[in-house]
């Protein structure tokens, strides 16, 4: 699907009829997924409706719906109940309270909800207590939902395998790629236990209450059993490391099971995000994604010359 679908006739194929005012449809948050749509009912209730964009998307959808069904009422947040599902469309009633951040589509950079320059304690307090809990949950449990799980070793052959192949794409610069190699080779980085991450924790998906407490999780399409540092990482990415230390504490004390370079691996995950973008780009086929691998991996081998970080 290449353009917008009509939401209006959309959503009274699947049952929903909408509010005859056009104002109360509005196109937003549109993505490389899906196109998607807040609307108001002739009842008067807000929904969010989201169109995948391709076959690929639509499998997802099933695993996250497969998710959403196995945590839902098992974390101290809201999360997405989709109300309606098919191929076609996605439905569910919009989450409580607002994102954390919204990304400009412009500019691409957040524009911030909370408070930068003192982040306050509900909030992080809240987003560390309700990982704690999604990362408790029983790993056979979500085995036996369908969630994939990956042993700690598997999770870093995995690492090791995108590291191949986005190099097989475009070379990666000299650095970069010490770097990489260093980290999938020290033990030191990497846990010898895996739990139930979402794997997208990032402030446009943290919803939050007038007292910034976290009180929704929207996006769950990456959701597995794996490294419990990957959920921190886009986190970093916003925030900065002392604020990703300061979550970890918070975390640990919450309940969170911890060790020593926990903050190293996250922001390790951050470096490496090209071998994720590879890995999608490599999924979909798109052309505009497999050439632009090349530009990501040479924007982050600039950004770690810049930075002095070393690992």
């Amino acid at each position: 699907m290449t353009s917008a679908p009509d939401f209006r006739q959309l959503a009274a194929a699947h049952g929903i009829e909408l509010d005859k005012d056009a104002s109360m449809l509005r196109i937003t948050g549109s993505d490389a997924e899906y196109f998607a749509a807040t609307a108001r009912d002739a009842s008067g209730a807000y929904w969010m409706l989201k169109a995948p964009r391709r076959g690929d998307v639509q499998a997802r959808a099933r695993h996250e719906k497969r998710v959403l069904d196995h945590v839902r009422g098992k974390v101290p947040v809201v999360i997405p109940d989709w109300q309606t599902h098919t191929d076609k469309l996605i439905a569910y009633r919009v989450l409580p309270g607002i994102p954390a951040a919204e990304i400009d589509p412009l500019m691409g950079e957040l524009i911030w909800r909370l408070p930068q320059a003192n982040v306050p304690a509900t909030f992080a307090d809240s987003l560390a207590g309700a990982m704690a809990k999604l990362h408790a949950l029983d790993i056979g449990a979500a085995a036996g939902a369908g969630i994939p799980v990956m042993t700690p070793e598997q999770a870093r052959a995995r690492v090791r395998q995108r590291m191949d192949e986005c190099n097989t794409l475009t070379p990666v610069p000299e650095q970069l790629w010490s770097l990489w190699q260093k980290w999938v080779d020290v033990d030191a980085f990497w846990p010898d236990m895996v739990a139930l991450v979402n794997g997208d924790i990032y402030h446009p998906r943290l919803f939050v209450d007038a007292d910034y407490r976290l009180v929704a999780i929207e996006d769950w399409s990456d959701a597995e059993v794996g490294d419990i540092a990957s959920d921190f990482t886009l986190y970093f990415a916003a925030a900065g490391r002392d604020a990703l230390e300061d979550l970890i504490a918070r975390y640990e004390r919450a309940g969170g099971r911890t060790w020593g370079r926990m903050a190293d691996q996250a922001e390790m995950y951050y470096w490496a995000s090209p071998i994720k973008f590879a890995a999608y780009a490599m999924r979909t086929g798109d052309l505009s994604h497999l050439m632009n691998v090349k530009n990501m991996v040479h924007r982050y081998a600039s950004m770690l010359e810049n930075s002095g970080y070393e690992g």
